[in-house]
């Protein structure tokens, strides 16, 4: 589903990722790791070029984009077949909850604005909003404009979901309905990455774990591998800290 081939990103002369490789496999859901700075997100934004590798292959459903010869209709194709939850949510202010996420519907897939509303209104009861399809997002907490976040990636029906620090910016007594909503989408199959510091709920959900630092994965494996038995000091030190941070 996802493959990842010898990946390297560079602002002006910061190597932020350093020969990434990766499969990761359809309705598999792999979360990624790591300290700050260790290139989580970068590589996230990678994948659907909204960073564009310096060298490298990021193939997805057999759309396959090498850095060094991408077309800009190669990159639109790869950008579709994913959908992208942010930390800042990302929503247009002068939009309705259900205006949000038709927007994707009628803009990128052309699909006329009452199937539009009907399908936004289906996903929007999946996430637990359909009591807000009015609202503005002024008007939602934290919690509920990420849940709308992640309609409105759901809406795209991506092949692929990335998740780039879902709960950092939410007050703590928000996260756990943002995770439940993740977890629900993943309960429904759907491939995911998912960058967090969530460390009990990446156990929970993932398939597989990745530990990244310094722009390179350092160690990968189940969650009861990774977080029972790291093979590696440095997931060895990352973890314990975390945890004492808890």
């Amino acid at each position: 589903m996802i493959k990842l081939e010898n990946v390297h990103k560079y602002f002006e002369r910061q190597h932020v990722l350093k020969g990434i490789d990766l499969n990761v496999q359809k309705g598999e859901v792999v979360s990624i790791l790591g300290p700050s700075g260790s290139g989580k997100s970068t590589l996230l934004r990678c994948i659907n070029y909204l960073e564009k590798p310096n060298r490298g292959i990021v193939e997805i459903g057999g759309k396959r984009v090498d850095a060094q010869s991408a077309k800009k209709a190669d990159i639109v194709s790869l950008r579709n077949s994913t959908g992208m939850v942010f930390q800042q949510y990302n929503l247009f202010k002068n939009f309705t909850v259900l205006q949000n996420v038709m927007i994707g519907l009628t803009s990128v897939k052309r699909i006329h604005k009452a199937e539009a509303k009907k399908q936004s209104i289906e996903i929007l009861e999946r996430v637990g909003l359909a009591n807000r399809l009015d609202h503005y997002p002024a008007q939602l907490s934290g919690g509920q404009q990420q849940r709308v976040g992640i309609a409105r990636a759901l809406a795209l029906d991506p092949e692929v979901l990335l998740f780039d620090e879902p709960t950092s910016s939410l007050d703590p007594e928000l996260v756990d309905e943002v995770l439940a909503t993740i977890r629900k989408v993943a309960d429904e199959g759907n491939t995911m990455l998912i960058v967090t510091h969530e460390l009990q709920f990446a156990r929970a959900i993932s398939d597989r774990v990745i530990f990244m630092e310094d722009g390179k994965i350092v160690e990968e494996g189940t969650p009861e591998q990774l977080f029972n038995h790291p093979k590696v000091e440095r997931t060895k030190q990352f973890l314990s800290r975390a945890n004492r941070n808890d």
